[in-house]
């Protein structure tokens, strides 16, 4: 089915799950609970975001492992340009709210055994294509004195953040931006950032089947569908062609209103930056 929104035109199809790749690890008990709650409900109600040309996973990595999970044929996928410059890559940088974040840096750095140099560093000139692994809000920026592959970079990243939840740091996630307001603010006072991947890379690694840590790369998405929900029985019919679930898909939706929210709605109790296209039960 055709969509068009304001800003961007995809297609939403049912694709065969052995067609997709994915980029990104998930978390186990994320996958087992979003299972569960599509076992329930007997549906799914978002589809993934995925380039139409290679069949890369954007964005739901995890309903992809949990309809793995439950022996699912096709997957619902919203099919987008993924060359078009309206689609951005960014990445989620980690924020702490901690005591001492010199100090904490210095020591799980150290705990790691990573090679690390220390040095006065202006918020604006703080770039992802540096060796920057952690700055806090004293504009004190510990960078990697070891030149790093992105991928190996976001590792590390990922391997400082969990030394930071053994001794009782939890994360929280934001963009790029934000999470530099929120140290020019105040609001938190350590950060750990991590590479922004190219378009080109992300494509690479899903077609060599290798995979990033968990929540790296952020895609930001013009518009976005949701509540299409796609009973599972469709996605388990192993008696039909994918065209055939194809069609069927096409007029469960066409039976469907489409309501067009603003950027920074509110749906499910998550405020979504983009505009989204939600269909009526």
């Amino acid at each position: 089915m055709e969509i068009s929104s304001s800003s961007l035109s995809f297609r939403i199809s049912l694709i065969e799950v052995d067609a997709l790749k994915a980029h990104e690890e998930v978390v186990d008990s994320i996958v087992d609970f979003l299972a569960n709650d599509m076992l329930t409900e007997g549906k799914v109600r978002d589809p993934l975001i995925v380039d139409q040309e290679e069949c890369v996973i954007l964005d739901g990595m995890h309903r992809y492992s949990s309809l793995k999970s439950l022996k699912c044929r096709f997957i619902p996928c919203c099919l987008v340009d993924y060359d078009s410059p309206l689609i951005r890559v960014g990445a989620w940088f980690r924020l702490f709210a901690v005591d001492q974040p010199e100090s904490l840096a210095e020591k799980v750095l150290t705990e790691n055994k990573l090679r690390y140099s220390r040095e006065r560093i202006k918020f604006d000139d703080m770039t992802c294509e540096t060796q920057t692994i952690i700055l806090t809000s004293t504009e004190t920026a510990f960078s990697l004195t070891q030149p790093l592959e992105p991928v190996e970079q976001a590792r590390t990243a990922v391997l400082v953040e969990k030394s930071m939840a053994k001794l009782g740091h939890v994360a929280e996630y934001l963009s790029e931006i934000v999470a530099i307001q929120n140290l020019r603010s105040g609001k938190r006072n350590l950060v750990i950032s991590l590479p922004v991947f190219t378009k080109r890379q992300i494509r690479d690694l899903g077609q060599r089947g290798l995979l990033l840590p968990h929540k790296v790369t952020r895609h930001v998405i013009p518009s976005r569908p949701l509540h299409i929900n796609v009973p599972l029985q469709i996605l388990k019919d192993a008696t039909i062609s994918q065209q055939e679930a194809d069609r069927k898909l096409g007029n469960l939706l066409a039976e469907r209103q489409v309501e067009r929210k603003d950027p920074g709605s509110i749906v499910d109790g998550r405020r979504y930056e983009e505009e989204l296209l939600v269909f009526s039960s």
